[in-house]
């Protein structure tokens, strides 16, 4: 079992160069699961214990256990474990795997609209049985690793992906519109990157702003419309979520847990914390 870099139990990739990258992770602590992201790959999250609060495109989705999300590329993510022990698959590759050289009607009318982002799914997939068996078989395939689990892994991804253009569809948006969020997220992913580094020194809006190239105001509406929050809220919902470590981890007192997070008033670490935890910061200290 390996320690990944959001501090979540989970396990090593067992094939490097297999374009397929299934893991189990899992919590003991409520609070951040993974912090805020997007990248290209799809991705699929079947939920085996516990409970969490999934954020896709700024849209919270309660999961349970025997539930789904589904991951389209570029969708911004992050998630919120609820319970005591949380336990959920991270099944994630690269569509382009299931190209071919050979072309044909299944490569032009699916593989490549779907490569090309061009087809997205809903992204909370509740109770399906029969997508949870394809699910279930492909981890376990994966796991097993018996002679050709390459062709039956594969084979499975086809199935679910048959399933989901089935039932989950949910639209499919044309070359300028995919072109347009590529270039949303091109231009909003060095500030987050940027901010994930430097929350905890003072940042402005104007230097955020000036390194996007946009006016304050253009950047806070893109800005909102992505992650769901403010920049300012985004800011303090890293450092509430460092303090919360800090609180449980560390000899630090609340005010120099509040300092060293990037809040220069402790009292109002406090309220805030308060406000966005529902519990004060005493209460969470070991």
């Amino acid at each position: 079992m390996a320690i990944d870099k959001n501090g979540r139990k989970c396990d090593l990739n067992i094939n490097n160069d297999f374009p397929v990258d299934i893991h189990r992770s899992e919590h003991h602590r409520r609070g951040t699961a993974f912090e805020c992201h997007w990248h290209e790959n799809f991705e699929i999250l079947y939920f085996e214990q516990g409970e969490a609060l999934i954020h896709c495109n700024s849209r919270p989705i309660h999961v349970g256990p025997g539930e789904l999300i589904v991951i389209n590329s570029n969708d911004l993510h992050y998630g919120e474990n609820l319970s005591s022990q949380l336990v959920y698959y991270v099944i994630e590759f690269n569509l382009s795997f299931l190209h071919s050289n050979q072309l044909d009607l299944c490569q032009t009318k699916y593989v490549t609209p779907l490569v090309n982002n061009r087809i997205l799914f809903r992204n909370q997939i509740e109770h399906n049985d029969e997508l949870l068996d394809e699910v279930r078989h492909l981890i376990a395939e994966y796991y097993r690793q018996d002679l050709g689990y390459e062709l039956a892994v594969k084979a499975y991804i086809y199935r679910i992906l048959v399933l989901l253009l089935r039932f989950y569809g949910e639209k499919t948006i044309s070359e300028s519109e995919k072109e347009r969020q590529r270039r949303t997220v091109g231009r909003l992913n060095p500030i987050l990157e940027y901010i994930e580094s430097h929350y905890t020194e003072k940042l402005s809006l104007g230097e955020l702003s000036a390194m996007a190239a946009m006016s304050p105001h253009y950047f806070c509406r893109l800005f909102k419309n992505l992650t769901g929050k403010s920049p300012t809220e985004y800011i303090n919902h890293l450092r509430l979520n460092r303090a919360v470590l800090l609180l449980r981890e560390s000899d630090l007192t609340i005010t120099e847990i509040a300092v060293s997070v990037g809040f220069n008033d402790s009292n109002y670490f406090s309220r805030l914390f308060k406000k966005y935890k529902h519990v004060s910061p005493s209460r969470v200290l070991k």
